[in-house]
């Protein structure tokens, strides 16, 4: 009896994790409930990134300047978010005022991180103009090469 109901927490435990989780081909969860630090990306035919961002990790601070030069590239194929989940207060001038072609939001709640199933960062999804996610990973690995492949 006692291992019939480990089994039982067990597969519940899993299906539960696996309700939270995205993978590449899955429809992406739709971004809402954030505060938008900056403009908000009008609803376009061009692919999303999101970038799931915290200002403490090494990573993610020498990552910006990579990411700025991103969203200034494909910013005709892609718009480009930079999401947090501290408040507006601590990140936007750092985010607003030295990095000016992607879209801020802050997601003090953490749903939107759990939308995606984000456990550590830095973080991205990549999302066609469909809604499809079309690639997820760590964005330190993403290069021009793949990009310019994921946006055709």
């Amino acid at each position: 009896m006692k291992r019939i109901l480990i089994l039982i927490f067990t597969l519940l435990g899993t299906l539960s994790l696996s309700a939270q989780r995205v993978d590449v081909g899955a429809r992406a969860p739709r971004i809402r409930g954030v505060e938008w630090i900056s403009d908000e990306p009008e609803k376009s035919k061009r692919a999303l990134m999101v970038e799931f961002f915290h200002s403490s990790n090494e990573d993610c601070r020498e990552h910006i300047d990579h990411l700025n030069a991103l969203a200034s590239d494909y910013r005709h194929e892609m718009d480009v978010v930079m999401l947090t989940r501290e408040p507006a207060e601590q990140v936007a001038y750092m985010l607003l005022h030295e990095y000016q072609f992607f879209y801020v939001a802050t997601d003090e709640s953490g749903d939107m991180f759990r939308s995606f199933g984000v456990s550590h960062v830095p973080f991205a999804v990549i999302i066609n103009p469909k809604g499809t996610i079309v690639w997820m990973g760590n964005p330190l690995t993403l290069n021009n090469k793949t990009l310019k492949k994921l946006l055709q």
